[in-house]
């Protein structure tokens, strides 16, 4: 190897005295003991017309183990909560409780109660979470049946319930639950007037249960409503945002289980213009497998006659989803909450324009017709070869 002349050395020392300058930075920081990290807040109605906050702090000690003889049992996290007229007069006061600054980068989750929700415009309610440069877009946010703070709380040990709470929502399991809201995607709804809906979660023997949507109006941007399981299965199969879960097929020759397991799901959903008439078809489809069949002495599941009649047992059964959430969403609540306004946008965005400020109005007049597809490509380990 070549040696280094005095030029490479100075420029190495150069490096060297650089790299240290930025060392030196990270050295004076504050430890991590010191920060109060937020994870979740909830927020509440109060009395008098005022708002309860409640901040979720984790605890690093108890997180790491190292947490004082005696007291191995300790909670990783710490509610700390306290009232006032708005978010940030709360905020304040609540760090006169505790020592050290407080960190919002890590925050997972920001839970609602849907008394509030009913009460004060969400946008005003979550404006201080989009002007925080700490708090992060993609913090999930919640509706809570019943109280909120009450969500993020758990008796279970090493849990810290609000970090629980969005990876529960990320798992996306079932079609039963809501795609994630975060507050960046809530915040586009609110600018732009549109509707939309929020998962619902609530308190159920020390854990949590999602049950159900909040539905919010795009014009008031409060709660007006909710969506139970079924119905959120209905916005899933329009939007195609369903990623799993499983279907009931209902048989004309019997009742018993016959259940269509979800693969994917492709929906499209095409706008027509026809001078001032505005019209929907839905093209939703989808693949997956034969989960379980309880029919046995019927034809054998991977008979291709048997197969066509549960995949038409289940199109009956996602027309019947499809259509009941439609009327949901355009006789009882009057709000557009599965998309058709922002398709109706991209394709005719002049026409767009003209109906956009009354959109949910004209939407619950607006017909809507549906075309679903089911394919079976797969029933599982029993089929024509006898299993040895």
């Amino acid at each position: 190897m070549k040696k280094f002349n005095k030029t490479h050395k100075l420029y190495l020392l150069s490096m060297l005295v650089f790299l240290l300058i930025f060392l030196t930075g990270c050295w004076s920081s504050t430890p991590i003991e010191d920060l109060n990290i937020v994870v979740g807040s909830a927020l509440d109605k109060a009395k008098d017309g005022k708002i309860s906050s409640t901040l979720q702090y984790v605890i690093p000690k108890a997180m790491s183990g190292n947490t004082p003889s005696g007291s191995s049992q300790q909670k990783p996290y710490i509610n700390v909560s306290a009232t006032g007229n708005s978010i940030e007069p709360i905020g304040w006061e609540i760090t006169l409780t505790r020592e050290g600054p407080i960190s919002g980068a890590h925050e997972k989750a920001v839970v609602i109660s849907q008394e509030l929700a009913r009460e004060i415009p969400l946008q005003q309610v979550t404006d201080l979470y989009y002007r925080d440069i700490d708090i992060r877009g993609s913090t999930l946010i919640f509706i809570a049946k019943g109280r909120a703070d009450k969500i993020l709380e758990t008796k279970e040990q090493n849990v810290i319930p609000a970090i629980r709470l969005t990876e529960i929502a990320e798992q996306g399991l079932t079609t039963r639950e809501l795609r994630q809201q975060s507050l960046m995607k809530s915040w586009s709804k609110f600018n732009s007037k549109a509707s939309l809906l929020i998962q619902v979660v609530e308190s159920k023997k020390g854990g949590i249960e999602f049950n159900g949507a909040a539905v919010i109006d795009g014009k008031t941007n409060k709660m007006i409503g909710i969506l139970n399981k079924s119905e959120i299965e209905g916005i899933n199969w329009i939007t195609g945002e369903g990623k799993s879960g499983a279907l009931k097929a209902y048989t004309k020759e019997s009742e018993k289980p016959t259940y269509f397991q979800i693969g994917k799901i492709k929906s499209k959903i095409k706008p027509h213009v026809k001078g001032d008439k505005i019209s929907f078809d839905v093209h939703i489809e989808s693949q997956g497998r034969l989960a379980e069949y309880w029919n046995p002495h019927f034809k054998p599941a991977f008979k291709n006659s048997t197969l066509k009649k549960i995949q038409k047992a289940a199109e009956i059964e996602v027309m019947r989803k499809v259509k009941k959430t439609t009327n949901v969403m355009q006789k009882k609540y009057k709000v557009d909450v599965g998309g058709f306004g922002t398709q109706l946008s991209i394709k005719y965005p002049k026409v767009w324009k003209k109906v956009q400020s009354d959109w949910d109005n004209k939407f619950s007049q607006v017909p809507i017709k549906y075309h679903v597809k089911i394919l079976i490509t797969d029933y599982g380990m029993i089929g024509s070869k006898k299993v040895k």
